[in-house]
């Protein structure tokens, strides 16, 4: 009940001004330059609409599209495919980096190797290779289609 209260208390402005309407003896208070009264309005002769045929545009130049060939879609393409096979072989790299900080051969201190803990340290990295693929995946499932609508043959194997 309480809460209604507070409710009304904050409502209750917009619900008394909600259907104000504004006439001509407000324009005073407005100060618009230029503005017309419903005085004016009337006192303005209404013009007569034309009988005639209204004239015609011009019809609109042909709109050609610059030739796009399959070369471009496919170069843009290929360029993509390179850096997804370069970002999931780094994210694959730091999986097996991962694996071998959480087994038994960590603990040499005679190696330069990931130890234990590694996984919390690149955590983010992981996670930010595995992003930066999924929005190449989604560009290079953009391309597909947009190649597919405008009817060009991409071949989608790794060159």
């Amino acid at each position: 009940m309480r809460s209604l209260a507070i409710v009304a208390v904050f409502l209750w402005p917009a619900i008394t001004f909600a259907e104000q309407t504004y006439s001509n003896s407000d324009l005073v208070r407005f100060h618009v330059p230029g503005a017309y009264t419903n005085e004016d309005l009337k006192k303005i002769s209404a013009e007569a609409a034309p009988r005639g045929k209204a004239a015609t545009a011009p019809a609109p130049a042909a709109f050609a599209l610059p030739e796009i060939d399959t070369r471009r879609f496919q170069d843009e393409y290929d360029g993509l495919l390179a850096r997804h096979v370069r970002l999931s072989a780094d994210l694959a790299i730091e999986r097996q980096r991962i694996e071998f900080s959480e087994s038994a051969f960590a603990g040499d201190t005679s190696t330069i190797a990931p130890r234990l803990g590694y996984r919390a340290r690149v955590a983010s990295l992981v996670l930010e290779l595995e992003k930066r693929i999924a929005i190449l995946d989604v560009e290079m499932d953009l391309i597909l289609e947009t190649a597919r609508k405008g009817r060009f043959a991409i071949d989608r194997r790794s060159r």
